[in-house]
């Protein structure tokens, strides 16, 4: 059954699109009641009993599901609120976690047969990246290469081993991009990735 968990990080949509909360599921109860803290300096854009949207977050993909909130209480601190939530249904895999992938500028260094050079990436994933460089790359699908990867979270480098899927011109003359799958990676650093990944995941459904 998939439900979120005590504990559990989710993203909740009030709907039609408005306002968006990234909360904490702190009490799990009986009939598919669920007890969300969230961040809200407004407790108004949560009366009237609206209709949510729930987003989590498990080892195998992304999951959502629906709901009612049924009440609105103080939180533990200031500008923090605890919704009541009755889900409507059991939640639903949207996409394989892994394989979600998204646009994201990161530096990133290259190297095979000796040769080494630093590119930057056009989308990054839990199964691999894309690179893009500014002319083309010695590089042909099914060659394997080395590849040290920088995310913003203020630790090393990812170190991983790729194998080429595809290398395209993308804009003539002046643009190429080469897909990579991952073929060496630990798994820490795959989280991390899948981490960085859904964090963008969830500041894309934010309204805008």
């Amino acid at each position: 059954m998939y439900w979120p968990r005590l504990g559990e990080r989710v993203l909740i949509e009030v709907l039609p699109p408005g306002e968006t909360f990234t909360g904490e599921v702190r009490e799990v109860g009986t009939d598919h009641l669920l007890t969300v803290s969230v961040p809200v300096r407004d407790p108004e854009v949560l009366l009237g009993d609206p209709t949510v949207r729930l987003t989590f977050v498990r080892k195998d993909g992304l999951y959502e599901t629906s709901g009612l909130v049924q009440v609105v209480e103080p939180g533990e601190g200031e500008d923090t609120a605890n919704l009541i939530v009755r889900l409507a249904e059991e939640a639903a895999r949207t996409q394989r976690r892994d394989f979600i992938r998204r646009d994201a500028s990161l530096n990133a260094e290259l190297e095979w047969n000796g040769t080494r050079t630093r590119c930057v990436t056009k989308e990054v994933s839990g199964g691999g990246v894309s690179v893009l460089f500014p002319e083309p790359p010695l590089l042909a699908e099914g060659m394997e290469f080395s590849l040290a990867l920088n995310l913003p979270d203020g630790r090393e480098a990812i170190r991983a081993r790729c194998r080429a899927k595809y290398v395209r011109e993308i804009l003539r003359g002046s643009r190429w991009l080469a897909g990579g799958q991952f073929v060496d990676i630990t798994e820490e650093d795959r989280q991390r990735i899948v981490r960085f990944v859904f964090r963008l995941e969830l500041a894309q459904k934010r309204p805008r």
